[in-house]
């Protein structure tokens, strides 16, 4: 599939900049970042959905133990 794309001068120097640097092609480098931001919000996706399955649940078994927990190194 082909895209034109339309960027002011200074975007599209720090693009073709930024291409330069990875030793990579505009297309390659679009194509790149794209994935990176379809993964960055998959993940941020499936964390809030998690957070939402889980809300105010322990891990099956979990009891509350208060010897235990002021007994952490961090409190000594």
């Amino acid at each position: 599939m082909e895209i034109t794309l339309t960027l002011d001068d200074d975007t599209a120097a720090q693009v073709q900049a930024l291409a330069q640097r990875r030793q990579t092609t505009l297309a390659d480098l679009v194509a790149e970042l794209v994935r990176q931001a379809n993964e960055r919000e998959a993940g941020i996706e499936a964390y809030i959905r998690r957070t939402r399955e889980t809300a105010g649940r322990s891990e099956p078994g979990w009891r509350f133990d208060r010897a235990e927990i002021y007994d952490r190194q961090v409190l000594r």
